[in-house]
């Protein structure tokens, strides 16, 4: 289908072409997803295409399109390219008329030729559109080029762009289930969450506050935190806000040195009863193995006990500039640095134990009376759709 004079999206699926039978259903869900992020900016015709979704339209702001398009898991690249006619000079002359930007760089032309009928071969392409460039004043450089000409040869069509623009990868949200996420005020748990959603799950947060109210947690910046994260997800997310009163009453019961480990084996207990009633196949934390106290690998064991459901942790093997990285990368580092009191950090002290036995986290669940705890915080939680 050519769709002559309309601006064009190309957009190619990350992980869909190894899911065998399911990946037609990857790439359709990539694509509801994607509309869906791309709903603000106007209409769109939608064709799938030599292992690609083509979106057309009339008018769009590229910038708004782009930046909206590439929070969309399950997409490998984006790209805003010109469709011409299947042939060689019409190839030729579309190149040159918009050859502006890359006369006096050095530049490489790169040819991908689904359609086999066509008839020249990848490396003839890229000579011929090569030579008529260097006659314009570019330089060929097939190592370190300043400026790539991407030439995609399909059914009925050649696509044409000079910028591909690298989105997350991953799967599409809604191909994997639904997990809780337990969100801080901190940098790892919103990167989490995210990868998680990259993974394909559905992702509802979690957040213990130690305000005088859940009124006081919702004007703070994890509301910021969690519309961040929604921006990457096409379904509406839940946000649960959990006072700390009630396990705080419980602290002054509990050695210090082992009530970090009661504190989240408690968050555990209160992911137990939330996925029961609303359905989540998983939890999912921020550690990364060895960062601090509450996350060696005996304090690991100690906590995850108490888990009925698997507990997932992708940024277990992440260093912390790792996970910095990450965060600036997806737009939560500059929120995650505001100051913030974390229940953690009030939890927290100067010498935590790094290897708390479970028996005696058990014995202390007995004596604080856990059950109790978890009752009287899950009648105080609010939740706020996102």
């Amino acid at each position: 289908m050519r769709i002559g004079a309309s601006l064009l999206i190309s957009v190619t699926f990350s992980e869909a072409i190894l899911k065998g039978a399911n990946r037609y259903h990857i790439e359709n869900l990539t694509i509801k997803n994607l509309l869906f992020g791309l709903t603000p900016f106007g209409k769109f015709k939608v064709q799938k295409k030599a292992s690609r979704i083509l979106l057309a339209s009339d008018d769009f702001d590229r910038e708004k399109v782009k930046s909206a398009a590439l929070k969309v898991f399950g997409i490998d690249y984006i790209s805003f390219p010109i469709s011409v006619a299947p042939n060689i000079k019409e190839i030729e002359n579309a190149v040159l008329e918009n050859s502006s930007d890359l006369v006096g760089h050095t530049i490489c032309v790169e040819t991908k030729r689904s359609d086999k009928s066509f008839p020249m071969k990848s490396q003839e392409i890229n000579a011929a559109v090569g030579a008529v460039l260097v006659k314009k004043g570019c330089k060929v450089d097939l190592e370190n080029p300043e400026k790539i000409i991407y030439v995609d040869v399909i059914p009925g069509e050649v696509l044409i762009c000079f910028d591909k623009f690298k989105g997350f990868g991953g799967m599409p949200v809604g191909s994997s289930g639904k997990v809780l996420s337990l969100l801080s005020g901190g940098i790892d748990s919103p990167v989490s969450s995210l990868l998680m959603m990259k993974r394909g799950c559905m992702v509802d947060l979690l957040h213990l506050h130690s305000f005088p109210s859940n009124n006081h947690a919702k004007k703070s910046k994890i509301i910021q935190l969690a519309n961040r994260i929604r921006e990457f997800s096409p379904v509406k997310q839940k946000l649960f806000l959990v006072p700390y009163e009630e396990f705080y009453k419980a602290t002054l019961k509990i050695d210090s040195k082992i009530e970090l480990v009661i504190f989240r084996r408690f968050i555990l207990h209160l992911v137990n009863r939330l996925a029961r009633k609303y359905k989540y196949k998983g939890a999912v934390t921020g550690d990364s193995l060895g960062q601090v106290a509450s996350q060696t690998l005996d304090n690991l064991f100690a906590t995850d006990e108490a888990a009925q459901l698997p507990v997932f942790r992708p940024l277990i093997s992440f260093n912390k500039q790792e996970i910095v990285d990450l965060a600036k990368k997806v737009g939560t580092f500059e929120i995650s640095i505001q100051p913030y009191k974390d229940c953690c950090s009030l939890v927290a002290t100067k010498s935590p134990s790094t290897n708390v036995w479970l028996d005696d986290a058990k014995k202390v669940e007995k004596e604080i009376d856990m059950d109790s705890i978890v009752d009287k915080t899950i009648e105080q939680i609010e939740i706020v759709e996102i």
